[in-house]
């Protein structure tokens, strides 16, 4: 414990934690700066495939919307509608929307090998543009029926009718009399969907609530695009993401609402395998993408067992966030993951589908354990060579310290006559040369101390001080001024002791600053009397003069104080100057510094003829004060104690 205590285990108490906070700020900041950057890097290729998306779809949007909205507005179609005949209206709109999805899929994909075609009963022909459906007969419907293009099953256009009940529509393979949609109806991937009923939507893969109890009809005032995941393929092992138009049906005369057709286009995944395969080859680590949808993530970069952990993640998180664009972290298999997603149809009244990426913090992490060991490392070094320079400016600063330490103990107990050697001219001789100039300093006020023990004014006190053979006896020229309450006795007969003593402190308090003021020496206070020198010990040359204004100034003080004060008095002066002999008059155990003589005694006469708020003066005093005041001569008078008749003089005014 004493070791802690030390000088030395303080000051390196102190830099080690400074040293280590800076190390630990140094690494917090490092980190900081690093993981920002790291993550600028992945939000820059999250919003450039984001743009690339957004870019991509409205390029797809301007395409489709208008054409899929003349369709909906074609009179045959809307008169098969209007006759629920969904047949013969899926027989007139199917190889428009045919040839729609060729000839979209193929700008969309240009490096697909040759122009995509048509088979028509085992002969292939290029798909009939947009608007040629034939001359309209029976055979040239039939034919049209049979158009299957030449796409693999995920490359297949969904097709599909509503009706205004908001029920999804098939027919069986072959036409018959119970068949639901008349016309051999047949949706052209009918792996896609199934028959509902209550306004719902059932495929293989998931289940979205579509109407939700409310009318088709009020929901679908335009045309919406929206997000669907689906399964194909054999026995539906590959599943894609598909933006779908669905495209109300409305009479042309009356507006009324005939149901809608819906066309939907697989989303191009080209874009996250390049983004995968270039960022696999980088030293950070592969960013992996996809789109998830009706709370599945379908992706073709990430792995099956990884997707089906962050998919609950990204739906809790859009489910209690509320935000359509944010960044989670989350461990998978004992990795930390980064997850960037946004929102693509966000107040869609399709299922939520949202833009996901998703990069593993691993070599992040493995950067970051690099860094803390190279700034930890830096940081002992920095300890060490710190406890070095501790270690010798100590050496340094203790011999001096230690000498204060001795001498600081010297003076607790008494010896203010010690002095520290001052070793240095830096701070810390500054130090030992004021520790001496304090212990000077101290001693000097113990011998105030003890001189205040024997004397009772200040002025009295820095004599006895300056003079080491003390005031002794000496004939003075001294002006003696008494003030005196009139009436104390009966004003404090009935009042209770502690009053009294407040009283009277507050009137010596107040008389003793005048003195002070004027130059006057504070001789004793007899009860409710106090007596004050002027020109002993030290003469001003103009004592009387002094006296008179101190005079006058205490009655006016006196008078301010009756308005503030709980009790009024009055006071009565007597002032007479002489020839006295002044010294300090005791005891060796105590003494106080006084004058005596004639002239003190007429002094106190003069005091006692006082009426309350006179000044009464002796011929002496009004000699030497005549000029500061107007005075007028009272009759001769025999005072007690006095010999002759004095003539004393009564002050008028100042």
């Amino acid at each position: 414990m004493k070791w802690f205590s030390s000088f030395r285990a303080r000051l390196i108490l102190t830099v080690f934690p400074v040293v280590a906070g800076i190390t630990i700020a140094t690494l917090v900041l490092a980190e900081w700066k690093f993981m920002a950057a790291y993550r600028r890097l992945f939000e820059e290729q999250f919003e450039s495939q984001i743009n690339t998306f957004t870019a991509a779809k409205k390029k797809r949007s301007e395409a489709l919307s208008t054409v899929l909205g003349k369709i909906a507005k074609e009179p045959e179609v809307l008169e098969a509608i209007a006759k629920k005949d969904y047949g013969a209206a899926a027989q007139i709109m199917r190889p428009q929307l045919e040839a729609l999805a060729v000839e979209r899929l193929q700008s969309e994909l240009p490096s697909s090998g040759g122009p995509i075609r048509l088979n028509v009963g085992g002969t292939q022909r290029p798909p009939q543009p947009f608007g040629q459906r034939g001359n309209g007969d029976d055979k040239d419907r039939s034919n049209a029926a049979k158009f299957v293009p030449r796409l693999s099953p995920g490359q297949l256009p969904f097709i599909g009718l509503i009706d205004i009940d908001g029920n999804f529509l098939t027919a069986a393979k072959k036409n018959g009399p119970g068949d639901k949609a008349s016309g051999g109806f047949k949706v052209m991937a009918p792996e896609l969907m199934e028959a509902g009923d209550s306004g719902e939507m059932r495929r293989r893969g998931g289940r979205m609530q579509w109407l939700s109890g409310r009318k088709l009809e009020d929901i679908l005032k335009e045309q919406e695009v929206g997000y669907l995941r689906v399964e194909y393929g054999e026995n539906n092992r590959s599943e894609q993401v598909r933006e779908v138009f669905i495209t109300p049906l409305r009479d042309e005369k009356n507006g009324k609402f005939l149901g809608a057709f819906l066309f939907g286009l697989p989303l191009p995944v080209l874009a996250e395998r390049l983004l995968y395969e270039q960022s696999k080859k980088s030293d950070l680590g592969e960013i992996m993408s996809g789109v998830w949808v009706e709370d599945a993530l379908v992706s073709t970069t990430i792995p099956k067992d990884i997707a089906a952990i962050i998919e609950k993640d990204i739906a809790a998180s859009i489910q209690h966030s509320g935000k359509s664009q944010r960044e989670i972290t989350v461990p998978i298999n004992g990795v930390r993951h980064q997850i960037f997603y946004r929102v693509l149809n966000p107040g869609s009244p399709f299922p939520l589908a949202a833009q996901v990426n998703l990069y593993p913090l691993n070599a992040l992490d493995h950067e970051l354990n690099e860094l803390r060991r190279d700034v930890g490392g830096l940081g002992f070094v920095a300890l060490l060579i710190a406890l070095l320079v501790v270690l010798y400016i100590s050496r340094g600063l203790s011999g001096p310290i230690s000498d204060i330490v001795s001498g600081t103990h010297q003076i607790e107990q008494g010896n203010f006559d010690v002095r520290v050697r001052v070793r240095r001219q830096d701070e810390l001789g500054k130090l030992a040369a004021s520790f001496n100039e304090m212990a000077a300093g101290l001693a000097l006020q113990e011998k105030y101390r003890s001189v205040l023990n024997a004397v009772a004014d200040r002025t009295v006190a820095q004599q006895l001080i300056e003079q080491s053979s003390g005031l002794g006896g000496e004939l003075r020229h001294v002006t003696m001024l008494f003030c005196d309450i009139r009436g104390f006795t009966a004003i404090t007969e009935n009042m209770p002791p502690a009053e009294v003593i407040e009283l009277l402190n507050e009137h010596m308090t107040a008389l003793t600053e005048v003195a002070y003021e004027h130059g006057g020496i504070v001789d004793k206070f007899v009860g409710d009397l106090i007596m004050v020198l002027f020109g002993a010990p030290v003469s001003t040359g103009a004592d009387a003069a002094h006296a008179v204004q101190c005079a006058l100034r205490m009655l006016q003080v006196r008078r301010h104080l009756n308005q503030t004060s709980k009790h009024s008095l009055e006071v009565g002066i007597g002032l007479a100057t002489g020839s006295v002999v002044a010294g300090c008059m005791g005891s060796d155990q105590r003494l106080s510094y006084t004058v005596l003589g004639h002239r003190v005694n007429l002094a106190s006469r003069l005091c006692s003829i006082a009426q309350a708020g006179e000044i009464v003066m002796d011929a002496e005093t009004y000699a030497e004060a005549q000029e500061l005041i107007q005075a007028e001569p009272m009759p001769p008078m025999q005072l007690k104690g006095i010999s002759e008749p004095v003539h004393p003089w009564r002050v008028v005014a100042a």
